[in-house]
C-alpha cells in the first residue's frame, strides 16, 4: 500500500506518507501559553505519522485570537515545544510547527493579557 510506504526528498525523509493535519488542542493552560508536558505527550502519542504538523502556534502576543493556544515566541514558549518535537523525534517522527498569525480575528481588547483564565478580555 503506498500510503504506508516511505517517501524521500532532498529536504525530508518520512517513514510512511500518513500526515496528521493540524487541530487546535486549546491546551496551553497557564500563564506563559506555553507548549505543556500533556502537549508533549499527545504529540508523542501520535509520531507514528509520517509527518505531523501541530496545531496552529501563535507568532505573537499581538496576534492572538483563541484561548489556551500555545505561542512560540518567548523562550518559556520555545523550550515546551522543544519536549514536544523531543517526544516525537525519540519515537522516530517528524514534526513541523503551524505558525499561527490570526490577522483581523486577533482581539484588541486581549492584546497583552494571557487568556489562560479563558477570558477575552475587557
Amino acid at each position: 500500500m503506498i500510503l504506508l510506504e516511505p517517501f524521500h526528498t532532498d529536504a525530508l525523509d518520512l517513514k510512511n506518507r500518513v500526515v496528521m493535519a493540524p487541530m487546535t488542542r486549546t491546551r496551553a493552560d497557564n500563564a506563559e501559553l506555553a507548549a505543556t508536558g500533556l502537549i508533549a505527550e499527545y504529540y508523542g502519542q501520535r509520531a507514528s505519522a509520517g509527518l505531523i504538523i501541530t496545531e496552529g502556534t501563535h507568532v505573537s502576543r499581538m496576534v492572538r485570537g483563541a484561548i489556551r493556544v500555545p505561542g512560540i515566541y518567548t523562550p518559556q514558549q520555545i523550550e515546551g515545544w522543544r519536549k514536544s518535537t523531543t517526544a516525537v523525534h525519540a519515537k522516530g517522527g517528524k514534526i513541523f510547527a503551524q505558525i499561527w498569525h490570526e490577522g483581523r480575528l486577533s482581539l484588541p481588547g486581549g492584546i497583552g493579557r494571557t487568556f489562560a483564565d479563558g477570558s477575552f478580555g475587557d
